[in-house]
């Protein structure tokens, strides 16, 4: 089991800090550089907003990139997701339906 560090970070003028098991202490600090990128790309786009609508746009951006993100031979996140949540409700059918005959 891995330590858990504190990680002392600053976001749209606030300061943060946040719990991190050492080994992940790298990807904490990457995500916050991701973040502060979206957040100044905002910021420099748009009108001024308040850090909540900043924040909320900068976490929108980054789960639409992580949607789009290629898996496997180019299919999209959000598409796999997809096939996956079908094949489920298909199983799930495909059960009851057994199960109906069975009684």
């Amino acid at each position: 089991m891995s330590d858990i560090v504190q990680v002392e970070i600053e976001l749209l003028g606030r300061h943060f800090t946040i719990g991190t098991p050492t080994d992940e202490r790298e990807t904490l600090l990457e995500a916050v550089r991701l973040l502060q990128g979206k957040v100044d790309l905002i910021q420099q786009h748009g009108k001024v907003m308040d850090a909540d609508k900043i924040a909320i746009m900068a976490a929108l951006n980054i789960a639409h990139d992580l949607l789009r993100t290629k898996v496997g031979e180019g299919l999209e996140m959000a598409s796999f997701q997809r096939k996956i949540r079908n094949m489920s409700e298909a199983a799930d059918t495909a059960l009851r339906e057994s199960q109906q005959a069975l009684f």
